[in-house]
């Protein structure tokens, strides 16, 4: 009987030392971030496939340890858009909501679904014998990621990964479904 009530004290102890620390219930207030971001998908460009290059940052205001409302602008590039030298610019201006689930100490996963517009631009629109013009569309993305926190004051975002949705015209279509990877750093302020 010793010898099953030491075996479990230990078991107990070990448990205890293992678990991970009890994070304090302080969430920011805002969360700012900024980084790389590649899209890639048929965007703007009639039945092909393109990859754009940019970056984005969003503003992340915390209502509460797990609802937040953000802001979020990116610019992607594609400088010789089918192999034709034409440029091609997108910008997108989102907004909504995102989800965040901070019961882990050092990763915050979240979630988001964000509406707005997005801009259409470069050479591939005000050039040739038909070119299109600039163009506004509707956008929207869906999706999540994950960070992770170096401090309180700066965490890492390992990936954020979103359906993008845009609605320019092409020449075909008004219907542009793509990829968005995003990754950078996430600073963090007020409590």
């Amino acid at each position: 009987m010793k010898g099953i009530a030491t075996l479990l004290a230990a078991g107990l102890a070990l448990a205890a030392m293992s678990a991970p620390p009890a994070r304090a219930q302080d969430v920011p207030k805002i969360d700012l971030f900024a980084g790389y971001t590649y899209v890639h998908g048929n965007a703007v460009v009639s039945g092909q496939g393109i990859s754009l290059n940019g970056g984005s940052a969003s503003v992340d205001y915390n209502w509460n340890d797990w609802l937040g409302l953000a802001a979020d602008f990116g610019s992607y590039v594609q400088g010789s858009v089918a192999g034709q030298g034409k440029t091609l610019n997108v910008t997108t201006y989102l907004f909504g909501p995102r989800l965040s689930w901070r019961k882990l100490d050092r990763f915050t996963p979240f979630g988001q679904a964000l509406l707005g517009s997005g801009h259409a631009g470069g050479t591939l629109y005000t050039s040739g014998a038909n070119p299109l013009g600039t163009q506004n569309s509707f956008a929207m993305t869906a999706g999540g990621g994950v960070d992770w926190n170096a401090n309180r004051r700066v965490a890492v975002r390992l990936f954020q990964s979103e359906y993008l949705r845009t609605q320019f015209h092409n020449g075909v279509n008004t219907n542009q479904n793509s990829l968005r990877l995003s990754f950078g750093v996430v600073f963090h302020f007020g409590k």
